[in-house]
């Protein structure tokens, strides 16, 4: 062989070499992007579950607010008690979550009233 012969294999094989390599990494960039893609994907899903988790909250401050301005407002007017007082939709004693999956605890505002009386 001569030398001709063997540099223009030896390049011949560089150029395979090259070749590879960038298949190589346009296959690495695919996975790359796939996994980015999954990654948003889950992770739009989470924000989503805790936006409803918030939702959630801020219905029961709310809730919990009005409650507590009603005690205020109990606790103001001469003679009345604290316990004369059950707002509208006050969980009481035997009250249960609708969603059986949430939380059996009675809620704070509930809590709070029971502990005044």
């Amino acid at each position: 062989m001569s030398t001709d012969q063997l540099e223009a294999y030896v390049n011949g094989q560089f150029d395979e070499l090259h070749r590879l390599v960038r298949l190589e990494e346009k296959r690495t960039l695919h996975l790359v992007d796939l996994k980015e893609a999954f990654l948003t994907a889950a992770a739009a899903e989470k924000i989503a579950e805790i936006s409803v988790h918030t939702e959630r909250l801020q219905e029961e401050m709310a809730c919990i607010t009005q409650q507590l301005g009603q005690l205020d407002q109990a606790e103001k007017q001469p003679g009345a008690g604290v316990g004369a007082v059950a707002p509208a939709g006050a969980p009481g004693p035997g009250h249960r979550p609708m969603n059986p999956g949430a939380e059996t605890r009675p809620s704070f505002a509930w809590r709070l009233q029971k502990e005044r009386t």
